[in-house]
């Protein structure tokens, strides 16, 4: 039989193999492993570093397109102005709009190349201009009336300068069309 000494010096070798190697675990890999650590911390930060100065770059990228962006729609803008200036300049347009629609970027547009917007009330009369209805469809008041006046719907408010320069095509020759019709009668 094996004695109960024998249990309790192997039982103390045991936690005396432990102890050392946790200590010399401890100690001796300590450094090996924080040398490792540091290595990976400065690929870290370089990595990060980079991300940075590219963030920057492309920040001041965007502001220098969008600067570039606003000029061309400057542009655009006095391009329209010249191009539609002369037959619309003075020309009153009235403008309705349902309740759901916004017409501020319409009466904007209409403003920048000369037209003198009126907000249109129900049961007024527009027939010494054009009524811009900006509505998803025409109202059951506007397709009952009978007069001579003329209008145009917009669906959507032009969101872009391509919609914008549209609109503004409609307009000259819906007005170039009230100009003729008057000039014949």
């Amino acid at each position: 039989m094996i004695s109960f000494r024998y249990h309790l010096i192997t039982l103390a070798a045991v936690f005396v193999a432990l102890g050392v190697g946790i200590l010399l675990g401890g100690t001796a890999g300590h450094p090996w492993f924080s040398e490792g650590a540091q290595e990976i911390l400065a690929k870290m930060e370089a990595k990060y570093d980079r991300a940075l100065k590219s963030n920057h770059d492309l920040k001041q990228q965007i502001n220098r397109l969008l600067q570039e962006v606003e000029q061309r729609n400057q542009e655009v803008v006095h391009m329209m102005a010249m191009r539609y200036g002369n037959d619309l300049a003075g020309k009153k347009v009235y403008v309705w709009q349902d309740t759901d629609k916004e017409a501020k970027e319409i009466t904007r547009l209409m403003h920048s190349v000369g037209i003198n917007v009126v907000a249109y009330e129900r049961g007024g009369t527009w027939e010494d201009g054009l009524l811009l209805v900006v509505a998803g469809q025409p109202p059951p008041w506007l397709e009952q009336r009978t007069g001579t006046g003329k209008w145009l719907l917009v669906e959507q408010v032009p969101d872009s300068l391509a919609k914008q320069w549209a609109l503004l095509e409609k307009v000259q020759q819906t007005m170039t069309e009230m100009r003729v019709a008057r000039e014949k009668s």
